[in-house]
Parts: structure tokens; sequence; C-alpha cells
């Protein structure tokens, strides 16, 4: 029998996510399902009694996809530890006093991954030589909840975001009918023809919107001869419940050598950038190319800091030895470098992308101290718009600052410069901040839009809203307009007839109910 927990402090650990923007409300219990048998039994009954259904992962989601706003329960994912047994070697490892399993296909560089492994554990699980790409700062986000958001990182700037690594997914649908799928198995322009094991078959029309060209998860995937694959992966769960992943591995590369070089400004640090991509397009791998500005390293503690004021810094993996640094070299001396810190690997790769990956920590607690809320952007918008939106996020951030002067950071800009996809975390004390940071945000998102950009490169949009001329919309629609939302609506309600799972997540509820009542 599902294992249900109904305390109060079990349901607040379920209240939030990381971002903190939306509260769970009227939550009944939180569930842990450990195997596909019992979400289906979980799903049977909350139809039965129109339960509504919210799933949850690690928490480490930043708009809200886990947090049940309109209550029922939780189902949580982290008891998913163990994938369908398989004539193939097993991995096992134990975390938390939990015991976890992967199935390996060395040969054809494939694994078979439950949804409740964390990519840190699953690095660990992999042998030495093999690697899964994907490198989201959250190290304990789960594999599920990773391809359900499209989870991407510092690599995606080589290696691509999670889709690209995603060869199958077993899901568990909100009917309780379980679906097996192969990448290749079914594709389509306008609508996805397919059977479940039980025998149900289903069709799906695909939404008619034209998604940007370049680094993008807002919104379900949509595109002329489409995988059904890749209308789970990104969807934000509200399709149904990965229980299991099949993923491509690759080798891991030799000689990943890491190097954080430090500028008096930007402009020296964008040059440095530029650079590093003309060498990338040649004889050069580089895994990844990350930004901070002035006030993000104003955040991060580290000795490589102390008594430096530098105006920018940028993080970058390479591939190669040191006789093959020529590229990286000239770019560091053609950009006048003030500092720079490299690592070979090991024990010095790792204190790197632990400086890396330190950022969003030290963020929430400075957060946490002064008892403060952020707001942070996910836009990515065409090279040849670059320019003129790092522009305009510290036009955004300087006005928030002149209205509301005050000891302190009011934003900061970093993340993956490489696809040209960069945060700005605006930080407000009070309402008046944080409503001005969202005005600020809405105007930045209307632009990137305007530029052919995404308004979320790597998060999805989860349950956000926006206020536009006084009306509250979902995210989704100041990018696609409200006929987009409503298609992505009508294609869950193929799959999910009687709208209970992940409620909010891109289509508010009562867009919802106004599809049904139609």
């Amino acid at each position: 029998m599902i294992r249900k927990e109904t305390k109060p402090e079990s349901l607040a650990e379920f209240a939030t996510d990381e971002s903190g923007i939306v509260q769970a409300r009227d939550v009944e219990a939180v569930c842990f399902p450990e195997s596909e048998q019992e979400i289906c039994e979980l799903f049977a009954e909350a139809n039965e009694t129109s339960t509504l259904v919210t799933t949850s992962g690690a928490g480490t989601g930043l708009n809200g996809g886990r947090v049940a706003i309109h209550g029922g329960l939780v189902l949580a994912t982290q008891e998913l530890r163990a994938p369908q047994p398989r004539e193939l070697p097993a991995i096992e490892a134990e975390q938390f006093g939990k015991q976890y399993v992967i199935y390996l296909d060395q040969e054809r560089l494939e694994a078979h991954v439950p949804a409740g492994v964390s990519t840190e554990l699953l690095d660990q699980m992999l042998p030495e030589g093999l690697l899964y790409p994907p490198d989201p700062t959250e190290k304990s986000g789960f594999i599920g909840a990773n391809i359900a958001c499209n989870a991407s990182g510092s690599r995606t700037f080589h290696y691509g975001a999670s889709r690209h690594w995603v060869l199958g997914l077993r899901v568990v649908l909100p009917t309780g009918d379980i679906i097996d799928i192969s990448r290749g198995d079914c594709t389509a322009d306008s609508e996805l023809r397919f059977a479940s094991q039980s025998g149900r078959e289903y069709a799906i029309p695909l939404p008619s919107y034209q998604m940007p060209a370049g680094k993008n998860a807002a919104g379900l995937y949509a595109r002329p001869g489409m995988d059904l694959v890749d209308l789970f992966v990104g969807s934000e769960g509200i399709l149904g419940v990965i229980s299991e992943v099949r993923l491509k591995l690759t080798e891991r590369p030799d000689n990943i050598l890491g190097e954080i070089a430090f500028f008096p400004s930007e402009a020296e640090a964008l040059g440095f950038i530029d650079d590093l991509r003309t060498a990338a397009a040649g004889a050069m791998t580089v895994l990844s190319i990350e930004y901070f500005d002035s006030n993000s390293l104003g955040f991060m503690e580290h000795e490589v800091l102390a008594g430096k004021d530098y105006g920018a810094a940028v993080y970058t993996e390479v591939v190669g030895t040191l006789d093959e640094l020529d590229p990286l070299i000239a770019a560091l001396d053609a950009n006048n470098y003030a500092a720079d810190w490299f690592a070979e690997g090991g024990e010095e790769a790792a204190e790197q992308k632990g400086f890396r990956h330190s950022l969003p920590d030290e963020v929430h607690s400075y957060l946490r101290r002064h008892n403060s809320q952020a707001w942070t952007t996910d836009f990515a918008v065409p090279a040849e718009k670059f320019p003129e939106m790092l522009q305009a996020y510290h036009a955004a951030g300087v006005a928030l600052r002149e209205k509301f002067p005050r000891e302190g950071k009011h934003y900061l800009v970093f993340g993956h410069i490489g696809d040209y996809h960069l945060h700005v975390e605006f930080i407000a004390h009070t309402e008046d901040e944080l409503r001005l940071a969202r005005q600020l945000y809405a105007d930045l998102a209307r632009q990137a839009i305007a530029w052919g950009g995404t308004v979320s490169a790597e998060h999805g949009v989860g349950k956000k809203t926006l206020t536009v001329n006084g009306r509250t919309i979902p995210y989704l629609e100041l990018m696609y307009g409200k006929q987009a939302v409503m298609e992505i609506a009508r294609a869950k309600q193929v799959l999910d007839p009687n709208l209970i799972l992940n409620v909010g997540n891109m289509v508010p509820k009562q867009y919802l109910q106004e599809m049904a009542a139609n």
C-alpha cells in the first residue's frame, strides 16, 4: 500500500520550491509511491474522487511547478528508485540510507534510470569512463523532474539540453495507463497517435505555435515531424508522471580543463567570450561558457576574490592538453584579463565547480538574512540581439536601484552566456521594490519575445503569471497568445480527461475550466 504522510511537518516540506514564489494550500497528504502500480492506484482513486494531484521532485525548481496551490495530493517521486527489471548489468548504490538501482547497456552507451535518482548520484553510479552530459546547477534534482523540465546547465553550450539525451520514457498517464516509448516509435506533424500498454489509443493534437529557434523551455514542444518522446520532455508534468528514463550516455572526455578568468570590465569579458566562441567553432572543444557580473562576484566568497574588485568573470571548460590551449591563452591576452584561476582536474576542478555553483546558495542565504525576495529572469535571445538585451538587463537593474536607493545589491546578471542565455535576479527588500521588479521583468520578457527569443530558456514556466494592463495572465500567454495556451490545455485533456494532474503548470486552473465548459 502506498505510504501517505499527513502530519503538518511532512506537508510543510512540500509547501513550496526553491523559488518560494507560490505556497501550497489545503494539501490532504503527501504520497510516496515506490512503483508504477502504486502510481496507477493513486490515479484511480484521484479520478474517482476528483482529487487533484501535484507531482514533486526534489524541490529545486524555480517556478512553483511542484507546489500544490489548489490543494489535493502531492505525489513525491523520491521513492521511485528502481527501474523495471532488465536483462542488463545492474548498478546499485546507497544514498541517505536508501538503495538505488540503474541498468547499464555499456555497449550501446545507454542507461535505464528511475525517476528518483539525482543527477549527482547518477554521475557517481556510472563507470568512470562514461558521462551523462547535462549539468544542471542543482545536483540534487531528480532525473525524472529534470527530464520533465528539459533541464540544461553549463555544458548545454556543447552538449545541448536534456532532450538531446533522452532515448525513451516510461510514463504513467493520469488515466492510470502506462506507456513505454522509444525515440522513433511515433512521429507526426500535427497529431500524435499511440497506444498504451493496455491497448487504449490516444490522439494528441499538437499546438500550432512556432517555437523560437534557439534554446527554449517554454510550453509543450511542438515542431513538424516531432517525436512523441519530445512531447513529454519539458512538459512540466502536465501530461503524466515519468517513472523511468532511458538515457543516452557518452564517453567522458579526457583532460577537461577549467578556467575562471577575471576582467577589469564587462566589455573585456565579452571580448573574451567572443574569442571563445570563435575557438569553439574551430579546433578547440569548449564545453561551457558561464558569466558573472560584478554584482554576482560580490555575493561569492572565495580567497581568489579577497581584496579584489573585478568587473566580471568568465568560467569555461575546455577539452585538451596544456599544449592545445593556445586559443584560450590568446583570448586571455587579447582581452586584458586581470587574473585567472586554472584547473587541470581533480580537487581543483571540483573547487572551481563549487565556486560556480555557490552563487545561488549565497544569494538565497542573503535573501533569508534580509527577509527579501528575488525575481529571476530566464530569457534567451538570438545572437545578434544579445548585446542589446544585455544593455536592457543592466538598464532595468539600474532603474530598480535608482527608484529605491539603499545598501546592498539590487540585481545581478549571471549564467549561460555561451547560449546567449543570462539570468537577471532582481532583489527586492520591500513589496514596492518587488512590484517594480515584476514590472521590469515583464518589460524585459516582452523585449525578448519581440527579438525572437524566449521567456524561459531552461526553467519552464511552472505556475508563473504576469500582470499586463491590469490583467493577470499565464506566463505562456505573453509569448504565444491565449489560443496557444488553450491548445496546450486541449492536448492535456486527451491524456488527463478529468484534469487532475499538475493543475496550474503552464495552464492556470481557470483556463482549464473554461476549456472544459466549452
